[in-house]
């Protein structure tokens, strides 16, 4: 009997801890971003957020499913924001991610959709932090 509960209780932290950890949620398969001609991937590993930081590579973007991003999330006011402020104030962008929580895009991490090459929208996470945001078409 004990030996089920500590084998029980492994599994529920196991699936918790992979669950926490977990990427964004996959528009499709990797082969998906492999396949990209040279002139897209350059121009995805050229990509960068507001404040400078790169995006880095295709490899390093998770591509979002149709209904996980939309316009529905918060935004603040920036008016009588600091600069710094600013750019972490919530930008009315959200994306669900693979813990299916929907989490605020900030500013600085919103790349202008009217640029994307892809076609569909895309995340880059450093941790557990959105550092961009690509919004697909319809953005």
């Amino acid at each position: 009997m004990f030996n089920r509960s500590l084998l029980f209780a492994a599994g529920v932290l196991f699936s918790a801890t992979a669950i926490e950890y977990a990427p964004a949620v996959w528009r499709g398969p990797p082969q998906m971003l492999a396949a990209l001609d040279d002139e897209t991937r350059d121009w995805v590993k050229a990509l960068k957020n507001k404040v400078g930081g790169p995006c880095c590579d295709t490899a390093d973007g998770f591509p979002v499913e149709v209904d996980g991003w939309d316009m529905a999330g918060i935004v603040d006011d920036t008016w009588a924001m600091t600069e710094r402020d600013a750019s972490i104030a919530r930008s009315g962008y959200r994306v669900r991610l693979a813990d299916g929580k929907w989490h605020d895009v900030p500013n600085f991490a919103l790349i202008d959709p009217k640029t994307n090459k892809l076609g569909y929208a895309v995340v880059w996470l450093r941790g557990h932090q959105i550092y961009c945001f690509l919004p697909g078409a319809g953005g």
